[in-house]
């Protein structure tokens, strides 16, 4: 018995003498029953694995509203993904040793109290050089998270369940990643309904210039959707109308031509302050919006304002298209589903210029996760401990049952300094390849954690909630892909020897992923979307879950591969190809930015389908360099 347990006993006054058996150190205990401790902090760390992905992926789906809300250009929303994963990915070794030298319970709590706090606090930024260092600081946060957690699953499990904690634990953050999308949209949605009356703000135009020019042209427009602002411009007071004309004339004459800049081939890519990309400082253009949305408040409350024709043309939302029915099929609407109603009817209209009502709910929601997180942090740091010798609520039968023979003979053989293999890594194809590999797969499939709800919003009009639908399937299908992944390539290894069943599995599933953006591009060209159903963007989501269930199935491979050739030098191989991975990562935003520009064509992302495509195929080349029979030894370092 430990001699805090020990102490624990004379504080109880169980009245045992001192020589009586029971009180004997080397025989107390032997009879009881193990404490359960384990599992409460393996609990913890499912928890901190789901909240992992959900506090990561949680903007992808409230992109658009981060982007009109901050007047983001789509390069900077590419950039703002991106940052994370840069400082993720240099993050990865310094995370590590902080966690080594100063104990994992702390510096994951820690972790987990920085990320969280700047989860909250991108709800509060009001700029975008803001919200880019919260993402950059949130990636630094996050990068120890699961190398602290293989630790704590070393010492808290012995050999003989660690795989099934370490399966049970990734499974978590899978579960947060198909939660993101369905649990932000929710709450978005949950919170913007109670942000109050829907009356336009100041803070909801996008564009004051464009919104001037819009409302001006819409009376000479050919096009459908801008049949209901003609009908609303004929309202406006004769003095407004003459006043944007004015406005309209002279916002649309051409610039005066700027001296060539020898930077003119990298401003683009160079994230700036949202002035440069948002409203014109003007006053006369301020005040002009200023008119225009007093005016569109007074429609508000105009019961007439929309009809079953004249906003046929318009990608009304599920909300507004049953009340718009209901009204239809002779109920009464009340006061406050009439301004709704036409609220949603406006920003149809105006869809470019004037903010998302459901806009109003992602700041909150980002907040809510960041006191989550922080109430996780101090959960954590009041259940887990470093070890279990550490732990009061953990007995000595539980601690006998971690340090089994064979985890104590695993640990007396592990080095305590083992060096970087930088040599090796620098000198070996196989571990290029393997780097590689996985560079190029996250290129892949990071468009459908980030971009897709943009695809689903512009080219097929998805609503909210069906995009968060959507966004979740294909990470769903991941899951399926990581359960039977580690059993087939053990059986492919025991078949076909370890150096094809490593190679063929990892090259295989790449390919297979490939095959799933290659559905996606044939749909592209074959098929033209059509808003009004909803068979062409499942399909879609059918190949995207095809190439999720790829990467996915094949991430077994890859573990046991780094395993393989490792050694005591498992945890530098598998960090140097994480670092590799989520560079790639950290590029793919910026490649889907350049293919897809601001306001892309299907021609362009079918084009993007295409470049997805051919980064896994590349990944599938590489990984048939990989060679699990050439383990790193001294020798080569």
């Amino acid at each position: 018995m430990s001699n805090d347990a020990a102490r624990g006993g004379d504080e109880t006054g169980s009245g045992l003498t001192s020589g009586s058996p029971e009180s004997d150190p080397r025989t107390s205990g032997l009879n009881e029953a193990p404490t359960r401790v384990r599992y409460g902090v393996a609990g913890v760390l499912i928890v901190m694995a789901c909240l992992l992905y959900l506090d990561r992926f949680a903007v992808g789906i409230a992109s658009e509203y981060i982007r009109e809300d901050l007047r983001m250009t789509q390069t900077q929303m590419s950039w703002f993904i991106s940052a994370f994963f840069w400082s993720y990915a240099l993050s990865q070794v310094p995370a590590g040793w902080l966690s080594d030298r100063f104990g994992r319970r702390l510096m994951l709590t820690i972790y987990i109290l920085a990320w969280s706090t700047f989860t909250g606090l991108l709800g509060l930024a009001a700029s975008v050089w803001l919200v880019l260092h919260l993402r950059l600081y949130m990636g630094a946060a996050q990068a120890g998270a699961f190398p602290v957690c293989g630790g704590l699953i070393r010492n808290w499990f012995p050999i003989s369940q660690r795989g099934t904690a370490s399966s049970i634990i990734a499974l978590g953050g899978r579960a947060g990643g198909v939660l993101a999308p369905i649990l932000t949209a929710w709450c978005i949605v949950a919170f913007a309904r109670s942000a109050g009356a829907p009356d336009f703000s100041e803070n909801d135009v996008i564009d004051p210039t464009k919104l001037v020019n819009h409302l001006r042209y819409a009376e000479v427009s050919d096009d459908p959707k801008d049949e209901f602002l003609k009908v609303q411009f004929a309202k406006l007071p004769d003095s407004l109308k003459r006043h944007l004309e004015d406005m309209s004339f002279r916002y649309t004459m051409e610039p005066a031509p700027r001296a060539p800049s020898p930077f003119s081939f990298i401003e683009d890519w160079i994230p700036v302050s949202s002035a440069a990309h948002g409203a014109p400082t003007d006053e006369e253009a301020m005040t002009a919006s200023k008119l225009i949305l007093a005016q569109l408040n007074n429609l508000l409350d105009d019961i007439e304002l929309v009809t079953d024709q004249n906003v046929a043309p318009l990608r009304l939302p599920p909300n507004g298209k049953s009340l718009l029915e209901k009204r239809t099929s002779g109920v009464s609407l009340t006061f406050s589903e009439t301004k709704l109603l036409n609220r949603l009817a406006i920003e149809a209209a105006l869809s470019k210029e004037i903010k998302k009502l459901n806009g109003r709910g992602w700041r909150p929601t980002l907040i809510l996760y960041g006191i989550v997180g922080l109430a996780v942090a101090l959960v954590l740091a009041w259940v887990g401990r470093d070890t279990p010798k550490q732990h009061p609520w953990c007995n000595d039968a539980e601690r006998r049952f971690i340090d089994d023979e064979a985890s104590l003979a695993a640990k007396a053989v592990e080095p305590r300094d083992a060096p970087f293999p930088c040599r090796a890594i620098v000198t070996s194809l196989s571990l290029w390849g393997n780097s590689l590999m996985q560079f190029f797969t996250n290129i892949g499939w990071l468009f459908a954690v980030t971009w897709l709800p943009r695809y689903l919003d512009k080219v097929h009009g998805v609503p909210l909630a069906e995009q968060a639908l959507m966004t979740a399937v294909p990470t769903a299908a991941g899951i399926v892909g990581m359960l039977f992944g580690g059993r087939w390539t053990d059986l492919t290894a025991r078949k076909l020897g370890l150096k094809w069943g490593r190679r063929l599995p990892i090259a295989s599933t790449r390919l297979l992923s490939a095959f799933g953006y290659g559905i996606c591009l044939t749909l592209g060209i074959l098929c033209t979307p059509d808003p009004t159903t909803r068979w062409l963007p499942w399909a879609m989501i059918a190949g995207l879950s095809v190439m999720v269930m790829g990467v996915d199935l094949g991430v077994p491979a890859t573990w046991a591969y780094a395993q393989d050739v490792g050694g005591k030098y498992t945890g530098a191989i598998l960090g140097w190809a994480n670092m590799w991975g989520n560079i790639g990562a950290a590029v793919a935003p910026l490649i889907y930015n350049a293919v897809l520009g601001e306001t892309p064509s299907l021609t362009q992302w079918n084009t993007m389908f295409a470049v997805c495509a051919v980064a896994f195929v590349l990944s599938g080349l590489c990984g048939l360099v990989l060679d699990a029979t050439k383990p790193i030894t001294q020798e080569a370092l």
